[in-house]
């Protein structure tokens, strides 16, 4: 059941369905973008208000043209995604590729912590760069 959950949020996310993939987040929820300061959206989040705020970062930083989950791991509550992104920084036009993975947890039917894992550098040099 948790790997389900984790589908159906990037199903619900990548056809714009963000009230519904928000809804699979328990109130109290944890989010960790580890990276550099540099990454504008690297940092800890906590909770609905959390939640929104790193979402907003993203979308209001990047572009994002492609962001595909490979390959989808479960164990019990865990569920690892392996996947790849695309985008471009609206700030400087720079698009960069990177792959990632992203461990989620689930209880009770709810997210309630999802960690991800960028190839941050890459990004890093694209928020850096001049247009």
């Amino acid at each position: 059941m948790s790997k389900e959950i984790v589908q159906r949020f990037y199903e619900y996310a990548g056809s714009g369905r963000f009230a519904e993939a928000m809804a699979l987040f328990c109130a109290d929820a944890h989010i960790s973008f580890y990276g550099p300061s540099s990454v504008p959206h690297s940092g800890e989040y906590h909770g609905v208000e959390g939640l929104q705020a790193f979402f907003a970062i993203v979308g209001g930083t990047l572009e994002v043209q492609a962001f595909e989950p490979l390959e989808f791991i479960a164990e019990g509550n865990r569920v690892v995604v392996l996947g790849r992104e695309r985008s471009r920084v609206k700030d400087n036009g720079r698009e960069f590729s990177v792959q990632w993975v992203q461990v989620w947890t689930v209880q009770q039917q709810q997210i309630v912590r999802l960690r991800d894992y960028f190839d941050t550098g890459t990004m890093a040099e694209a928020f850096a760069a001049a247009p």
